[in-house]
């Protein structure tokens, strides 16, 4: 079974506190709840918002896309992708391409595009692994650190 989802909110409980997503699927108003690092969580609360009150986000990737003259024909997460990463199904010259993006640049194309995430239902269920931690794999905590911290605290 698939997920067709749109992210509804970036909650945030003030410093030093993680981020969350918020996701609504759309056959039956279900929720799911992702925690992200707070730098992602800004960044991608930052576009949700751009996009509520009617300006044009900005996202480098789909500025990308839009200027090679490609157009995102799907977002997915699904169960036989690496943790941490999700598949963008790009159409461009006639071909669809399936390419392994960040599940953080998965979730901003999704808002600039203005398109739902579809997840497998394998990727909701718990395992071993909570959700946060397979969905955010290769993007964790310390690596954002070093890539949005520019006062030298750790």
């Amino acid at each position: 079974m698939i997920f067709k989802m749109y992210l509804e909110a970036v909650k945030w409980d003030g410093e030093d506190a993680e981020s969350m997503l918020i996701f609504s699927n759309v056959a039956d108003g279900g929720k799911l709840s992702v925690v992200i690092p707070e730098p992602i969580g800004f960044d991608l609360r930052t576009l949700l918002e751009q996009r509520a009150r009617g300006i044009d986000p900005y996202f480098g990737i789909s500025e990308l896309i839009s200027q090679i003259g490609g157009k995102v024909q799907k977002l997915v997460i699904a169960k036989h992708q690496r943790p941490g990463s999700g598949e963008m199904y790009l159409e461009t010259e006639g071909k669809t391409r399936c390419i392994e993006l960040f599940f953080a640049d998965i979730v901003a194309i999704s808002i600039v595009e203005d398109m739902p995430i579809y997840f497998d239902e394998s990727v909701c269920q718990k395992n071993e692994l909570p959700l946060d931690k397979r969905l955010l794999f290769t993007r964790t905590s310390s690596l954002t650190r070093y890539s949005f911290d520019t006062d030298g605290h750790k």
